[in-house]
C-alpha cells in the first residue's frame, strides 16, 4: 500500500530526512513517535506532497513518484498520489466561513465534482460516524477544538482515500477532548483502514499500531511492533525518549 525508499529532504544545507526507508500493508496502523524536530510531521508532508522530497520515491498502492534534484514531477501526477491521500492536521485546518457540512462537501464538489445534493448527504453520513449529526450547520468558531478535529478526520475521509495520515491530531486539544478524537481514530483502525499516525498518546500506540517506528534526527532509530519497540526496547536512544513520557 505505501512504499517510501530512500526518502531525503532537505531545506537548504539542513538535512531533515536522511533515507528513510517504510513499509505499510494495506490494512495495517503505522504510528511515528520522537522527540519535536526528529522529521516526522516533514515525513507525512512529503508522502502526500505538500513538501516535495529531495531524492528517493514515494509509492502509494501501484502509483510511485521518484525525486531527484533538478527533477521535476507532472501535477497530474502530485494530484493523482494526493487524491490517494487523506490528511488531518494538528490545527484542524477548517474552512472558518464554512459550515460543518460545509467543510466535509468542498472536497467532492471541487475535486470530484459529485452533485452538491449527493456531496452533503455524504456530509452528513460521516457527521454521523464522527458524533456530530447535529452539528452540521455550525461554523468551526462554535465547536469545540475536539469537535472541530473530529470534522478535521470526516473531511479526511469523504475523499475515500487509500491512505489515512495524521500529524499530532490531538496536541493542540484540551486534555478532556482528547479521548473524543482517539475515539474516532480507533474506530477507523477497526475499519481496516491504512493509516499513518503521528502522535504522543502512548496507551494509542500499543492498543492501535500494527508498527511503531521511532525517529530522531530525520533517521528511523527503532521500529517493530508495539511491545517490542514501547515495553522491550533495548535501544538506548527509544528508552531514553520513553522514559521522559514516563512511559519506561
Amino acid at each position: 500500500m505505501l512504499t517510501v525508499s530512500q526518502l531525503r529532504k532537505s531545506f537548504g544545507s539542513a538535512a531533515v530526512l536522511d533515507g528513510i526507508d517504510l513499509r505499510l500493508e494495506k490494512g495495517k496502523v503505522l504510528v511515528m513517535i520522537g522527540p519535536s524536530g526528529s522529521g516526522k510531521t516533514t515525513l507525512l508532508r512529503c508522502i502526500n506532497l505538500l513538501e516535495t522530497p529531495t531524492e528517493g520515491s514515494v509509492a502509494v498502492g501501484d502509483l510511485e513518484l521518484a525525486f531527484a534534484p533538478g527533477r521535476k514531477q507532472r501535477k497530474a501526477d502530485i494530484l493523482a498520489l494526493r487524491q490517494r491521500t487523506g490528511m488531518v492536521f494538528q490545527s484542524y485546518n477548517l474552512f472558518p466561513h464554512r459550515t460543518a457540512a460545509e467543510n466535509i462537501m468542498e472536497g467532492l464538489i471541487t475535486v470530484r465534482k459529485t452533485s452538491k445534493q449527493q456531496a452533503r448527504e455524504r456530509a452528513f453520513e460521516l457527521l454521523g460516524k464522527v458524533g456530530l449529526a447535529d452539528k452540521a450547520d455550525l461554523y468551526p468558531h462554535q465547536l469545540s477544538g475536539g469537535q472541530q478535529q473530529r470534522i478535521g478526520i470526516a473531511r479526511a475521509i469523504a475523499m475515500d482515500p487509500d491512505l489515512l495520515l495524521f500529524d499530532e491530531p490531538t496536541s493542540a486539544l484540551d486534555p478532556e477532548l482528547v479521548g473524543e478524537v482517539l475515539k474516532v481514530m480507533r474506530a477507523l483502525a477497526a475499519e481496516g483502514r491504512t493509516m499513518v499516525v503521528v502522535t504522543h498518546e502512548m496507551k494509542f500506540a500499543e492498543e492501535v499500531a500494527d508498527t511503531v517506528v521511532l525517529m530522531d534526527n530525520g533517521r528511523i532509530v527503532e521500529r517493530g511492533t508495539p511491545a517490542e519497540v514501547l515495553r522491550e526496547s533495548g535501544n538506548e536512544r527509544t528508552r531514553a525518549f520513553l522514559s521522559r513520557l514516563h512511559v519506561q
